[in-house]
């Protein structure tokens, strides 16, 4: 007894391929959601809930980036708050910075690109990126999960 492959297999490696683009689709834009709302948590906040902006540089240097093996997918516009344009600077030149860091995973990450911002966060007692990182860390199962289940319900579409 034996199976036959009733379909070509140049029709089963374009299945597999467009199964894979679909999956890092989903994947995509469930990282870019998710460095969104970190951006959002971070940035969004009073003085109060995080630090005294004084030029404006260190709200500006928060930004994300995703990465596939090394590659930049996808990066955060590092928009300039106040007088912050130095900020929004260092911001996008951490990112280019990490490409290497990241060469062996799919990655989503989060900056705080001053060199200050550690000081902030420790000296000052002043929440930069620490409450962010905690959050995200707790829902980025899920919402891999719900981008896998996405791409399952895309790809079971597909016709062979």
């Amino acid at each position: 007894m034996g199976i036959k492959l009733a379909t070509s297999q140049s029709a089963l490696n374009s299945f597999f391929e467009t199964a894979l683009a679909i999956i890092k689709q989903e994947i995509l834009t469930a990282f870019a959601k998710l460095g969104e709302e970190c951006n959002a948590r971070i940035r969004d906040r009073s003085a109060e809930e995080s630090w005294i902006d004084h030029t404006g540089n260190l709200r500006s240097s928060i930004g994300y980036s995703i990465f596939d093996y090394g590659r930049k997918q996808l990066e955060s516009a590092f928009d300039s708050i106040g007088e912050g344009s130095n900020g929004s600077q260092e911001g996008r030149q951490m990112i280019a910075n990490l490409a290497k860091e990241y060469s062996q995973v799919y990655a989503l990450v989060v900056v705080a690109a001053m060199n200050y911002a550690d000081f902030v966060e420790a000296k000052e007692n002043k929440d930069v990126l620490a409450s962010t990182e905690l959050w995200a860390r707790s829902v980025v199962d899920g919402k891999l999960k719900l981008a896998v289940e996405r791409a399952v319900n895309r790809i079971n579409q597909i016709k062979l």
